[in-house]
């Protein structure tokens, strides 16, 4: 069990390398089941297995951060507009999260990634050229926009929509990447604040919760994060553009179906 953790987290961080997003995919299943089997009659496990993995990528991110910025990857200006509003949706969402049931939130998750893949599937397969004049002056995409992305993003515990929402706003493939690796890791830290203190008055917790955190096998997902976002990032700088569409494409389909069957 050990090593498969161990696993995850590397694999996961390439992804978060990567596509800025995606860790997730690999992340939250693998401390759902693990948490699971060790606490079987546990309550709020998917809160306690998202919580877990922002906080597992959060020394990682930072590396991830100092690469895309050597590799220019990032644009800052989108980011000054932008993270104040994903922030305040990311609150929201922790709120609206402890209300949920775990079943409620893979639904949710799991419908709407593959409903982002099929629309990205058709803009590639119809070879569509964005018209970024038009977006950027769309005040209702943007700054709504960014907060029902804040709001989504943690809800889903994956960073998989932002990218796409950055390339909607003008930015290339690899900002958008880059970007969305700043973003991520700005509104984790208030995520992780809120679910820790909305956890505290919560009764039948996994074993080694503070809050929503579970700190017991923290260390096991957080030690080969930092190779694997050095690698997916490193990756992400040598790809075409073109396929690291396709590769983002079918990380979402991947996504997707795999939490809808689990």
């Amino acid at each position: 069990m050990e090593f498969l953790i161990i696993a995850s987290a590397f694999i996961g961080s390439i992804l978060a390398g990567l596509f800025g997003g995606g860790a997730g995919l690999i992340f939250t299943p693998t401390i759902f089941l693990f948490l699971s089997h060790n606490n079987p009659d546990a309550s709020h496990i998917m809160q306690t297995s998202i919580t877990t993995m922002i906080a597992s990528l959060m020394l990682s991110g930072v590396v991830a951060i100092f690469k895309h910025h050597k590799y220019n990857h990032i644009d800052w200006n989108a980011l000054k507009w932008s993270a104040p509003l994903v922030i305040c949706g990311s609150i929201l969402g922790c709120f609206t999260m402890t209300y949920m049931s775990s079943k409620a939130i893979i639904y949710f998750f799991s419908l709407a990634t593959i409903l982002l893949a099929a629309r990205t599937t058709k803009k590639l397969l119809n070879n569509e050229k964005k018209d970024k004049k038009t977006i950027k002056a769309s005040w209702g995409f943007k700054y709504p926009g960014s907060f029902i992305l804040g709001l989504i993003s943690t809800l889903s515990g994956s960073a998989s929509f932002v990218v796409p929402y950055y390339e909607k706003i003008g930015l290339n493939i690899k900002q958008a990447i880059g970007t969305t690796t700043v973003v991520v890791w700005l509104y984790s830290v208030f995520v992780l604040i809120f679910m820790i203190s909305l956890g505290f008055h919560e009764n039948n917790l996994p074993a080694g919760n503070v809050g929503f955190l579970n700190y017991q096998y923290l260390w096991l997902f957080m030690i080969p994060t930092i190779p694997g976002a050095l690698l997916g990032a490193k990756i992400s700088s040598i790809l075409p553009e073109r396929k690291l569409k396709i590769s983002f494409v079918i990380l979402l389909y991947v996504i997707g179906i795999s939490m809808l069957f689990s």
